[in-house]
């Protein structure tokens, strides 16, 4: 019974309350203790990956199935393994 207008209203909430989340994340005392200061360099990987599948489902239709999207997309799996690499650097190196 959801309009399209209303859930695009409430896709734009989520994916900024998302971001913001994950950046509080990045940046807490907690993470910046047991992490290091540079899990906020991970963040354009999460901000792109978002858009790329926001794009797919807007423009390709492709977001019924988010597992076949992401199983799908090189772009998008290319994102996810960058994310990846990025955390495991940062974390350990």
């Amino acid at each position: 019974e959801y309009s399209p207008y209303l859930l695009d209203q409430m896709i734009g909430v989520v994916t900024s309350a998302t971001l913001v989340a994950y950046i509080i994340f990045t940046m807490a005392q907690e993470t910046v203790v047991k992490f290091g200061p540079n899990m906020v360099l991970t963040v354009p990987f999460v901000l792109y990956g978002i858009f790329r599948y926001l794009y797919l489902v807007h423009t390709k239709k492709s977001g019924g199935m988010p597992e076949e999207t992401l199983l799908s997309d090189l772009p998008l799996q290319l994102d996810i393994l960058a994310y990846g690499i990025a955390s495991v650097l940062i974390i350990y190196f």
